[in-house]
C-alpha cells in the first residue's frame, strides 16, 4: 500500500465504502446457485433427511458468502483528498493504490445492469500513459454525484497549480511550473527519455506529466502489442507453444529468448517497433489537436530502436550504478542480470553522447523536481516556445 507523506495542505474531501447493496450483488452467482439448488431439492427430491441436510448446507454456504462480502465491504475504503485519490481493499492482506490529483487524466462511471437496478455504480480513475484504469471505486452509492465531486476537486487542483511532487520553492525557480498549452493544430515538442536500466526515467516522466506533458509509455504499449492474437500467433510460429502461459504470451519467456540471442531480439523488434511507431504518430497528432505543448516518449530502447529520430530533443537520465542496482532488485534482478541486460543495449557513454540534455536522478525527489523545471525552461528556449508559467 502506498502511504502518503504528511502534508499540512492535504484535507479529506470524501471517504466512502462500497454500497450495502453490493453485499448481495457481488455474490449474485452464489445467490442464483442457492435458488436453483434449493428449487431442485424442493421439487425433485422427496421429503427426507438427505433433502433437509442438503438444503441446510446450501443455506449455510449462502450465509457464509454474504457474511464474507459484508466483512470485505467493511474493510474497503475509498478516499479523496485535496491532493490525491486512493482505494484500499483486502481483509487479511491489505492492498492500496493512489494517484496524485495532478496526474489524474480520466474519470468515468460504469454501471452494469444490476448496478443500474440498485442505483449504484463503479467509478474508474486513470492517469496519463498507463493504458488502463488504476483506481476503482467498486459499487458505490450515488456514483454520478461522487464523480461530480471528484471532478470539482480536480478542477480546483488544476486552478491551484499543485504539482504531483508536492515540492517547495528552493529559490527563484518554481518546481510547480506548468507548460502553457499550444494552439490547437500546432505540433507539440517531442522529448525522448534515455538512460541506464533503473536510472529513473519513469520518475522524470511523472514529473513532466504533472506539469502538463503527455507521456507515451512505450513499454506499456509493447506489452499491449504482445497481448494481441497476431503477436501470439507469430511468436508461437517462431519459438513454439512453450512461449505461452495460460494461452497468453509469457513476457518473461520472451525476455529469456531475446536477451540470450541478439538475432531473435532483432527479429522481435522488427515486429513490434513499426506498430509502436504507428501508434505514436496517432497519439502525437491527437495531442496536437488538443493543444498539448509537450509529448514525452518513455521508451526502454529509445536510441537503439531509432525512436530518438522522432524526437526534437533527448534527455539522458543519469544515476549511479549502485542506486540503479538497488532499484532493479525489486524486479528480482541481481548485478549479473543487470549487466547482462545492459550488454544488449548501447553503452551508457554512447547514450549520453547522443542526448541533448542530461538530468541527474540520485533519488532526491525535491532535487529532481527542480531539475525538471530547469529542463522545461531549456526545452522551451531551444524550440522558441512561449515561456512556461508558474
Amino acid at each position: 500500500m502506498t502511504t502518503p507523506s504528511p502534508n499540512s495542505d492535504e484535507r479529506p474531501v470524501l471517504s466512502l465504502r462500497p454500497s450495502a447493496a453490493s453485499i448481495v450483488l457481488r455474490p449474485i452467482r452464489s445467490v442464483v446457485i442457492f435458488i436453483v439448488g434449493f428449487s431442485v431439492l424442493w421439487w425433485y427430491v422427496p421429503p427426507s433427511r438427505e433433502r433437509t441436510v442438503g438444503m441446510a448446507v446450501l443455506l449455510a454456504l449462502l450465509i457464509a458468502r454474504v457474511v464474507w462480502q459484508a466483512v470485505w465491504n467493511a474493510c474497503a475504503s475509498y478516499e479523496l483528498t485535496t491532493l490525491r485519490v486512493r482505494a484500499t481493499t483486502g481483509v487479511f492482506s491489505r492492498f492500496g493504490s493512489e494517484i496524485p490529483l495532478a496526474r489524474v487524466q480520466n474519470t468515468f462511471v460504469s454501471k452494469s445492469f444490476l448496478e443500474r437496478l440498485a442505483g449504484i455504480g463503479t467509478l474508474g480513475i486513470a492517469s496519463a500513459g498507463t493504458g488502463g484504469v488504476e483506481i476503482v471505486w467498486s459499487m458505490i452509492d450515488d456514483p454520478d454525484g461522487v464523480l461530480a465531486k471528484v471532478r470539482r476537486e480536480l478542477d480546483a487542483s488544476e486552478r491551484g497549480g499543485k504539482s504531483a511532487s508536492g515540492l517547495g520553492d528552493p529559490g527563484s525557480l518554481s518546481p510547480n511550473l506548468k507548460l502553457q498549452p499550444a494552439a490547437p493544430g500546432i505540433r507539440p515538442i517531442v522529448l525522448g527519455l534515455a538512460g541506464g536500466i533503473g536510472a529513473g526515467k519513469s520518475a522524470v516522466a511523472r514529473e513532466l506529466e504533472s506539469r502538463g506533458a503527455l507521456v507515451l509509455d512505450s513499454d506499456s504499449r509493447a506489452k499491449s502489442v504482445l497481448e494481441t492474437p497476431e503477436a501470439r500467433d507469430v511468436l508461437v510460429s517462431w519459438w513454439g507453444p512453450e512461449i505461452l502461459k495460460d494461452g497468453r504470451v509469457d513476457r518473461k519467456r520472451v525476455a529469456d529468448v531475446v536477451f540470450a540471442d541478439a538475432e531473435q531480439r532483432r527479429r522481435l523488434e522488427a515486429f513490434v517497433h513499426p506498430r509502436l511507431h504507428a501508434a505514436r504518430r496517432v497519439d502525437i497528432d491527437a495531442a496536437a489537436a488538443r493543444g498539448v505543448r509537450l509529448v514525452v516518449i518513455d521508451a526502454p530502447l529509445l536510441q537503439e530502436a531509432g525512436v530518438d529520430k522522432e524526437c526534437d530533443a533527448v534527455v539522458f537520465v543519469d544515476a549511479p550504478r549502485q542506486q540503479r542496482l538497488e532499484r532493479v532488485r525489486s524486479r528480482g534482478w541481481d548485478d549479473a542480470e543487470l549487466t547482462r541486460r545492459e550488454a544488449a543495449q548501447l553503452s551508457l557513454s554512447e547514450k549520453k553522447a547522443r542526448s541533448t540534455f542530461v538530468i541527474e536522478n540520485n533519488g532526491d525527489l525535491a532535487a529532481l523536481g527542480v531539475r525538471v523545471g530547469e529542463l522545461l525552461r531549456e526545452v522551451e528556449k531551444m524550440h522558441g516556445g512561449k515561456p512556461a508559467r508558474s
